[in-house]
Parts: structure tokens; sequence; C-alpha cells
């Protein structure tokens, strides 16, 4: 008893020394529930150490890098990543190599400008610099509270979630390629039996959801995975543990940067490619994903500088390992779901990934199709957004509209969220100058006219809210 109250009160145990630090009963959360969500974001994201390696194995044919060295990469710079995200914004957010970036990386960098894997590496470590200066100078937090509006904010919400759903009908076989529609509807006969395993999976999980049963989504790919090991449709791992191989010493290489290389033009065109991609990305995810988990304070990311911060850290030290630049992962949307709301789940993401340096044979062989059941009802929790769109005001639903349509037809987050963006400055310009000439005329002939019934929907002839219309002094643009 005497040392339980030791200095004139009770000491505190590791778990509640754990809640207190990341406010987890504050925020109406558990511990076992961050850490299973945390668990559960980490299963859907690990299928990263099996692609990365693919994808950037294909940058340089004469590179001499092995697929564990790369793999090994990956883990560690996710691991970097969500631990400094766990640590300085308290946000259930993960953090892996992003897809389409390490694309961009092996075909638009290495293979285009004919760079070695080394120099390709020296983009990303620049891209996460500078990154990491705009984070510190304010900029990518401007981006978020004020370039991007309310409206927009919310229809990329939409969009991830149009955008994870047809990822996932893509695994599952659902979705297929097609040379006349682009895409139609994959084999739905009795001999595609990954799909129909899907289709059961996706049934499981739902009826788990609506019965509000804790770890649906874990249940689900675990069963996913042992069906699909025991029918034959994946192979079953031949083992668990291997140690984790690194072989490649420094690869950096900043020769390219040199004026006399002919290469330098070059490399500051992929540096800031690399760069705004991921910035725009960031902006987005981040503000869908908070917002889905209920963490926005006055519909503003809490500690946004932190969260770009650490993504920029977390590439930098990919770059020098031997991976693409580290983003958010869209995945992250699993663990909120089943009820992240703290930094102990990003936490728990990185310790895994840690852990999964060692745990190759056994997550290399989880199949696709498990994880790709609750991408698709993940993007059923992120239409709710669509609620607070005013559609009425086609000032903010034509951006709106084009972002949530850009990202899954473009197969890009950041082209939706560019598109939503120029969009919705050209209806801002073009609306002061109509006023102005409105204003203009009616100085000249004296007639009086309401400018807002001009925008009003031409389908359901309802007009805008006025306080959406109505700039009062102060008032930021993008919000007209």
């Amino acid at each position: 008893m005497l040392g339980c109250y030791c200095y004139g009160g009770p000491t505190k145990t590791w778990s509640q020394k754990i809640d207190d630090f990341f406010q987890v009963t504050e925020k109406g959360s558990t511990l076992q529930t961050e850490v299973r969500a945390g668990f559960i974001n980490w299963m859907t994201m690990c299928y990263i150490l099996v692609v990365n390696p693919v994808i950037l194995g294909s940058a340089d044919p004469d590179s001499q890098i092995s697929t564990e060295t790369i793999m090994t990469a990956t883990a560690v710079s996710s691991a970097i990543g969500s631990f400094v995200v766990a640590l300085s914004s308290d946000a259930p957010l993960g953090l892996m190599p992003g897809m389409g970036l390490n694309a961009y990386f092996s075909f638009g960098i290495c293979r285009s400008f004919h760079v070695t894997f080394g120099q390709a590496l020296s983009c990303c470590f620049v891209s996460g610099a500078a990154l990491l200066l705009l984070a510190t100078l304010g900029v990518c937090q401007w981006i978020v509270t004020t370039v991007l509006s309310e409206h927009l904010k919310k229809a990329i919400t939409v969009a991830i979630g149009v955008f994870q759903a047809l990822i996932g009908f893509q695994v599952m076989g659902l979705v297929v390629a097609s040379p006349n529609t682009l895409v139609t509807l994959g084999d739905v006969g009795w001999s595609n039996k990954q799909l129909y395993l899907a289709l059961m999976g996706f049934c499981l999980i739902s009826a788990m959801l609506v019965s509000r049963l804790h770890g649906a989504l874990l249940v689900g790919i675990c069963l996913m995975s042992i069906c699909a090991w025991s029918t034959g449709l994946s192979d079953a791992p031949l083992g668990l543990f291997s140690l984790p191989r690194y072989d490649a010493g420094f690869l950096l290489d900043f020769s390219c940067w040199d004026p006399g290389s002919g290469k330098l033009h070059a490399m500051i065109l992929g540096s800031m490619v690399l760069l705004f991609v991921a910035l725009f990305d960031l902006a987005g995810v981040q503000y869908g994903l908070m917002g889905i988990a209920g963490l926005l304070q006055d519909g503003n990311v809490p500690r946004s500088q932190c969260i770009f911060s650490s993504a920029a850290i977390a590439t930098m030290s990919g770059a020098i390992m031997g991976t693409s630049p580290v983003i958010i992962a869209n995945e992250s949307s699993a663990g909120i779901v089943e009820g992240a709301k703290t930094g102990l789940s990003a936490l728990v993401i990185s310790g895994l990934f840690l852990v999964s340096a060692f745990l190759t044979p056994l997550l290399s062989s989880i199949p696709r199709v498990a994880t790709s059941v609750p991408l698709v009802l993940i993007g059923a929790f992120m239409m709710a957004p669509c609620r607070g769109i005013d559609w009425d005001n086609l000032r903010a639903a034509i951006p709106s509209f084009l972002t949530i349509t850009v990202v899954p037809f473009t197969y890009s987050i950041h082209n939706g969220i560019i598109a939503g963006i120029l969009m919705d400055a050209f209806l801002m310009v073009s609306a002061k100058k109509v006023d102005f000439l409105e204003t203009f005329g009616q100085i000249c002939l004296g007639n009086k006219k309401d400018t807002a019934a001009g925008i009003k929907n031409p389908v359901t002839g309802h007009e805008p809210d006025q306080a959406a219309v109505i700039v009062s002094p102060g008032m930021s643009w993008w919000n007209v």
C-alpha cells in the first residue's frame, strides 16, 4: 500500500500513463480499441511490403539492389513515419510509401530521365527536405486551411471513398479493364472462386458491422485469408519468420545535381513533381480521414504541421535506405472506422511494421482479396460528407463534382484535388467579373437584379442558401 502512494498520491500504471499521454479516454476511445484498430490498419497496409519492391525493382535494370533490401527500407520508413506522426500529432494515421509515387519514381524519373536508382533517390530526399521546410514555414497548413474550400474538403473525402472502392472492386475481380468501355463487369462465373470468396466476405463483414461487432474488419480479413489458403486460391505461408536483409549501403547519389552533369533540370523537375503530388495528397487525405474520425477542430486538422513534417521525415529516411516518398495511407480509414482516435493506433502500426521486417514469409502470403473487401466497405463510411455540400449552389457543386469524379476516373487523388482547386479559382474569378458587369449595368441602366438567383440549380430549381453566396467583410473568398 505504501508503494502505491508515493509523494502524496497513487502511482499510475503503464496503461494509465499511456491513456493520459494519448488522451485515449478523453477522446472517447479505449486502449483495446486503439490497439485493435492499429492492428487492422497494419493488416490492410502490409501489402506495400510486397508490392513496393516489385514496382521499385523495375526502376533500374542495372541496379544490384535486392528485393529484400527494398522490403526492409519500406518497412522501416513506414515505421518511422507512423512513429513520428503518433508522438507529434496524436493522429490515428498510418504512413507508408505511396502507390503512384513509387510508379513515378520508377518510370517517370529512372526510366524517363535515364538516371540510376541512387540518383532518383536523391530526388526523393530533396522533395522530403523541401516538404519539411514548407511545413515549418506554415505553407502546408495554409494550403489546407485557405486554398482548400470547405466544400472541396468534403468532396475530397467522398472522392477518396469512391477511389478506394474502385481499387477494392478491381482486386476482387468484380471490375476489370475493357478496351471498349474502359471498365466492365468481371467474370462472374462459378469458376471465379476468388470473386465469390470476396463477395461472401463482403456480406459477412457487412453483417458484423451492422450488428456493431468489434473487430469485424480484422475477423473478416483473417477468415478470408484462411479460406484462400485452405482452398488453394492463394499460396499458404511456408514459414513465419525470416531475418531482414539490407545489403545496399549508402544509396543516395547527388552527382546529377552538378550543373555540368546535364541532368540538373531533370532532377529539379522530378523533385518538384514528387513534392507537389505528396503535398496535395497529404493535404486532402489528412482532412478527409480526420473528418471521418471526428477529430477536426473548427473545421481544421489539429497539428497539421506535424503530420506534414512526419511524412517529410519518413520520406528523407526512406530515400536514404532505398524507397520512394512516404505519405498517409488511405487504408488508415480502416482503423478509424474500427474506432481509432489517437496516435496510439499509429504507434501500434509503427511497431508492427518493424516486426513485419521479420515476418516476410507470412505477410507476403496474405491474399490481396482479403484486404480488398474492407476498402470497399470503408468507402460507404466516407460518403457521409456528401450531405454537407450545398448541391443547390453551383458555385460549390461544380468543383465538388469535378473532384469526386476526376479522382477515380484518372486513378489519382492529387489530380482530382488540383482539378477542384482550379475550377474553384476559375468560378471565383468569373463570378467577381460577372458581379462587376452587373453592378456597372445597374448604375448605367438603373435596373436591379438579384445576382444570387443567377446561380440556382437549373435541375432542381432551388436557390442556394444566401449564406453561401453573400460575402461578409473579412470572409475568405474561398468560402463564397
